[in-house]
C-alpha cells in the first residue's frame, strides 16, 4: 500500500484530533474516528444519549451502534509500520551525535560527518560530501567503461579461441 499520498494519510486520520486514529469506530454514515474522539463527542452531544450528529456529515447515529473497524485498524497498524521504518532511514542520514546532515566529508577518517564534527577532525583533509559524491560517481563511471573494454576483449578473444578449435575439428 502506498502511503505517500495525502488521500491515504487522510483514510487513516481522525477527522476529529487530526492524529493517526487509534482504535478506529465507523459510524453508520461509514466514517470513521478514534474510540475515544467519538466517544467524547457523543457525551458532549445529545445529554440522554440516544441521538448524536456524526461530525463531518451530521447524520444521526445512536453512541451504542459504534462497530470497531477491522480492516482500517489493520490499515492504520501498516501505515504506522511503514511510517517507522521511514522514520529510521531518515535518522540513517542524520549524524548521531548531533542530529544534523552530513555535509562534509573527512578524507583522513574516510566517512560523512556534520559541521559540529568538524571540530573533532581538526587537521584533517575535508571536502563538501557533494563533491566527494560527484568524484566516486566520475570514478565509478569509469571503472565501468574500463570494465565494459574489458568484457568485449575477453568476448572477442573468446570468439577467436571457438573459431580456432572449430579449425582443428
Amino acid at each position: 500500500m502506498n502511503f505517500s499520498s495525502e488521500k491515504s494519510i487522510n483514510a487513516v486520520t481522525c477527522p476529529i484530533c487530526q492524529k493517526v486514529l487509534t482504535e478506529p469506530m465507523s459510524l453508520d454514515c461509514g466514517h470513521s474516528f478514534c474510540q475515544d474522539c467519538i466517544t467524547a463527542e457523543s457525551q458532549s452531544g445529545d445529554p440522554l444519549g440516544l441521538e448524536c450528529f456524526c461530525p463531518v456529515c451530521q447524520s444521526t447515529y445512536q453512541p451504542w451502534n459504534l462497530r470497531f473497524n477491522w480492516e482500517l485498524a489493520e490499515r492504520v497498524k501498516k501505515f504506522r509500520e511503514v511510517d517507522k521504518s521511514s522514520q529510521q532511514l531518515r535518522r540513517r542520514d542524520l549524524c548521531e551525535h548531533h542530529g544534523e546532515n552530513y555535509d562534509i566529508f573527512c578524507k583522513d577518517d574516510g566517512k560523512a560527518i556534520c559541521r559540529l564534527c568538524v571540530q573533532e577532525h581538526q587537521g584533517h583533509q575535508m571536502s563538501p560530501i557533494m563533491e566527494v559524491v560527484k568524484e566516486c560517481q566520475e570514478k565509478l563511471q569509469e571503472a565501468l567503461k574500463k570494465l565494459s573494454q574489458e568484457q568485449q576483449e575477453a568476448e572477442q578473444l573468446e570468439a577467436d579461441i571457438n573459431e580456432e578449435r572449430a579449425t582443428w575439428k
